[in-house]
């Protein structure tokens, strides 16, 4: 038996990791349900969305952690919620038991996101051997198959191969190019393995769709940003669907990492309808995700409650 500052803090652990358990399916469920409907938002909306549904999880279940370990916070309702023994905690318990699990999923996850930076910065070290620079201090790989793509975690930056520069002209090397500098400046190649990390801890397919999602509206993002700069959305999709078009399909076999933005690789159809359409869609109130973060609370707080109490129940019978 663990007593003292030691066991509040592992219970504290013990309620977040349940919390986060609740958040993760009510989340799941919820992306499942909206992914069957049409929400027409704008790609910052939809960019907001989905940080929001990775990230709201695990600040609910802090909060309720804190409620329920704390629970003068409650007020008068502190009957309804509360956590017996909080300074005591048993490792051999199912306290023990889940909190191992939990901080053992935890560490793999981790340690394979680390994993697959370790492997990007391998093959970025190797591109920077590469490469050349050209008059106009871009990149250059010496290569036939015609690519783009940015790559970099802390210092990304964009890359061409001189097969995809010789086939475009000025106008549609400078809109790729545009694209490229969009992804390095926003550090879209590290936010994407901040997401991936996240996005993890769901079931694989949701949380494989929820980096698709996300992937999209980073190119859509960069899409805009060649658009702000001057250049027609018409334009910016021809030179998609020609960059597309002389590749092959040479990018999506050579891929070698999901942190890596290629110009012409992600959700084509979508990026084009949304580059030509005169709707871009909602923007999503602020007061929205606020909402949706007092109710997420809640209900982790109601539902570890109930949970444990059900536990217990279960274990001392």
């Amino acid at each position: 038996m663990i007593l003292g500052q030691v066991a509040l803090w592992l219970n504290l652990l013990t309620i977040a990791a349940l919390g986060l358990f609740v958040g993760i399916l009510l989340v799941s469920a919820a992306c499942l349900s909206a992914s069957r409907h049409s929400l027409h938002l704008s790609a910052s909306s939809r960019r907001l969305l989905l940080w929001s549904a990775v990230l709201l999880p695990w600040f609910a279940a802090s909060t309720a952690a804190v409620i329920l370990a704390f629970p003068k916070f409650l007020g008068g309702v502190a009957s309804l919620a509360h956590w017996h023994h909080i300074n005591a905690f048993n490792l051999y318990s199912w306290h023990g038991v889940f909190t191992i699990a939990f901080l053992s999923l935890a560490g793999f996850l981790v340690l394979q996101s680390f994993k697959r930076a370790h492997r990007h910065l391998a093959q970025l070290r190797l591109l920077m051997q590469l490469c050349e620079r050209d008059k106009s201090d871009q990149s250059i790989i010496q290569a036939k198959g015609p690519q783009a793509f940015t790559s970099g975690l802390l210092r990304p930056q964009g890359f061409y191969t001189s097969g995809l520069r010789d086939q475009l002209t000025a106008e549609e090397f400078e809109v790729v190019r545009l694209h490229e500098e969009a992804h390095a400046q926003k550090f879209d190649p590290l936010k994407k393995l901040i997401f991936a990390l996240f996005a993890s801890f769901f079931p694989t397919r949701l949380g494989n769709y929820l980096n698709r999602q996300m992937a999209l509206c980073m190119e859509q993002r960069a899409d805009a940003y060649a658009h702000r700069q001057g250049w027609s959305e018409t334009f910016i999709a021809q030179t998609l669907l020609k960059v597309t078009r002389i590749s092959n399909g040479l990018q999506s076999k050579e891929r070698s990492s999901a942190m890596v933005c290629y110009f012409a690789l992600d959700q084509l159809d979508a990026r084009i309808r949304y580059l030509l359409s005169d709707d871009k869609g909602r923007n999503l109130p602020p007061v929205v995700l606020a909402g949706l973060f007092v109710v997420l609370t809640g209900t982790c707080l109601v539902s570890v409650d109930a949970l444990h109490h059900t536990v217990e129940t279960l274990f001392s019978h």
